[in-house]
């Protein structure tokens, strides 16, 4: 044997187009796209074409540099055929046709195609072909035919079940029809029914209202009496009230008057006593060394003036703020008598205006007010504290402390 022939049947395209003419040959594949049956089919038609082509070939015609090129294109649609296998995707399939169409170019070019054994490879490649398709047409009858007996049982089960149904139906239709018309029956009762109770109820509806608006015109009446007769009443009342709160507020006013009064007499009392305590110390300081002087010395007492001329000074300095003392309390007085008179204004001047008229009362209410609130105190003598004035304010003193 030749180095050709041992280089060509040695050769890694022959091993690798071996290898996918096993698997595409041996592989049973399962799928219902009639597409990928039809690309199996030229995958095998092509692979047994190659095949018969290679079997009959001269080694020493085919440049074994030119077939190593073509060994990727086999491992490309081995590669792409396992893929198929793998996820069923027609892609596969496609790109394993395109990768064989360039090892199928190359063959078609050999010297083979002189031979008389072209005819052997086409009859090769056509059953390869057909079987494929066979076995595709096959499968797909198988389905098929399974598919119609599933069918058919289908048909036989359901064909009693339309008859039930249809018997159904028309019994449906039946009772729908009596049922309408019983409808249609109580529908013309229930109109009737309904047109006479509404004719009733709104002859009864119409009396109720004439009754209730009677009613409620003659409570009205009533309410409007009580309401007008209350009204009155309450006006007595308020009338009533305002004078009884105007009594109130001139006691109020009349109490807080005599309590000024109150204390302006307390504190008139206490410069009063506080004056009439300095006097008398002023006076002791004069009479009483004379006094004792004559307890002591009855028989041989000699009155010296000298001596008594000498205490007039203290006494006169004691008498000073006693005087002082005795003019303020007669100006606390002189509040107090006007407080005095204020309370008795107020506590007396509406029993007195009851029995007048409403006018005039007001009128004698607004002098009686400019009176009272624009009075001023009585003046007091501011003069110095010549002989007569302090005899004068002994004098009252004294008749004060009478009182």
């Amino acid at each position: 044997m030749s180095r050709w022939a041992n280089e060509f049947k040695d050769h890694e395209f022959l091993k690798e187009f071996n290898r996918f003419k096993t698997l595409i040959f041996s592989s049973q594949i399962e799928s219902e796209d009639l597409q990928c049956d039809f690309e199996i089919a030229r995958l095998k038609k092509v692979t047994a074409y190659i095949d018969n082509i290679i079997s009959k070939v001269d080694p020493e015609l085919i440049p074994l540099s030119n077939l190593a090129s073509y060994t990727q294109s086999i491992k490309n649609c081995i590669e792409q055929f396992n893929n198929f296998l793998t996820n069923k995707n027609v892609q596969h399939l496609q790109n394993a046709n395109n990768q064989i169409d360039a090892v199928l170019t190359f063959f078609s070019q050999t010297p083979f195609l002189l031979s008389a054994s072209q005819k052997e490879s086409l009859t090769a490649a056509a059953v390869a072909y057909s079987e494929s398709l066979d076995a595709s047409l096959e499968k797909y009858k198988n389905k098929v035919n399974s598919e119609i007996d599933i069918l058919k049982n289908h048909i036989d089960q359901i064909n009693p079940e339309i008859k039930v149904s249809q018997d159904n139906l028309s019994n449906l239709k039946q009772q729908l029809l009596t049922v309408e018309q019983t409808i249609q029956k109580q529908t013309a009762e229930f109109n009737t029914q309904y047109q006479t109770s509404e004719n009733t109820r709104s002859d009864k509806f119409e009396k109720i209202v004439e009754q209730l608006n009677a009613k409620a015109n003659a409570e009205f009446v009533k309410l409007a009496t009580k309401s007008g007769a209350a009204i009155l009443a309450l006006d007595k009342f308020i009338e009533d009230a305002k004078k009884i709160f105007g009594v109130v507020v001139n006691t109020l006013q009349a109490g807080a008057y005599s309590s000024y009064a109150n204390e302006e007499k307390r504190t008139a009392n206490l410069f009063r006593y506080g004056a009439i305590a300095l006097m008398l110390t002023s006076i002791s300081i004069l009479v009483y060394p004379e006094l004792m002087k004559i307890h002591t010395e009855l028989t041989e007492y000699i009155f010296d003036w000298k001596k008594a001329l000498g205490r007039i000074p203290f006494s006169a300095a004691i008498l000073v703020p006693a005087f002082y003392l005795a003019k303020e309390s007669n100006k606390h007085r002189t509040v107090e008598f006007t407080n005095r008179r204020r309370e008795l204004i107020l506590s007396t001047i509406d029993p007195y205006l009851s029995l007048l008229e409403k006018n005039k009362a007001e009128e004698i209410k607004a002098e009686i007010a400019k009176g009272i609130f624009s009075e001023g105190t009585i003046p007091q003598d501011t003069n110095s504290l010549d002989l007569g004035n302090i005899v004068s304010q002994i004098s009252n003193l004294i008749k004060q402390s009478k009182n």
